[in-house]
């Protein structure tokens, strides 16, 4: 007795309890390897993935430059104000109307700062502002972030973009770089909102003012920029 067969040896009692702690250290040992496989695998996959997210919203960034670099906008925005920038949260946007300086010869500097001179203006209590002022030269500036409101469109102001553009005569024709950067920027807007030419309003389309006059005059002339607007929203961007 005390005795135990182990392939042909014959063990005692005490070896053969030492060889089934061995036997047990042995499967505990291998367990504990697999699980620290398993997690190191699992921490390479997390690893990974992560990696990936992260790649690809470096080049979501890389790809898809600002408004501001993409149509090479300054922005001088407008001292908050309760009369051209009441900093009022633009919620939605369903649309965009297109305004005139009514102003000839002006610049869109000159405009931005006539903008901002009514900010204390308690006298006549004028509210009158705009997102985007496109200059003679077809330069951009802008006068209010797009995620607040501008006071240009009256009952349209809660959920439109607003674009006024400057023109050398009294007539109100844009010049040709200014024509190209209206579109460039109506085109822009249109597809970050999910706009068609449908929703790119004349101011004069809100009532009975003549604004712009040239476009609302000219009704083939507006026409055209619609039908140029439309092919440039339907573009597939390349970038993408």
């Amino acid at each position: 007795m005390g005795k135990v067969m182990a392939k042909g040896k014959v063990l005692s009692k005490e070896e053969w309890k030492k060889r089934k702690r061995l036997y047990a250290y042995i499967k505990l040992g291998t367990a504990a390897l697999l699980a620290l496989l398993i997690v190191i695998i699992l921490l390479i996959g997390i690893i990974k993935v992560a990696r990936n997210l992260f790649s690809k919203g470096e080049s979501s960034v890389a790809s898809e430059p600002s408004m501001k670099q993409e149509l090479d906008i300054t922005e001088l925005f407008l001292t908050p104000n309760g009369y051209t920038r009441p900093q009022n949260s633009l919620k939605e946007v369903k649309g965009i109307v297109i305004h005139y300086v009514a102003n000839a010869g002006s610049s869109a500097v000159e405009n931005r700062n006539y903008y901002e001179g009514l900010k204390g203006n308690s006298t006549s209590k004028t509210a009158e502002s705009c997102h985007f002022i496109i200059g003679i030269d077809g330069e951009i500036v802008q006068c209010i972030p797009v995620d607040e409101i501008a006071c240009a469109s009256g009952v349209r102001n809660e959920d439109t973009i607003a674009i006024t553009f400057c023109h050398p005569q009294i007539d109100g024709e844009p010049t040709a770089q200014t024509y190209n950067s209206l579109l460039k920027l109506t085109t822009y807007l249109c597809k970050k909102y999910g706009l068609t030419k449908d929703a790119v309003l004349r101011h004069s389309d809100l009532g009975d003012q003549s604004c712009p006059k040239y476009f609302d005059e000219q009704e083939g002339k507006w026409a055209a920029f619609l039908a140029e607007l439309d092919t440039a929203v339907g573009k597939t961007d390349k970038k993408k």
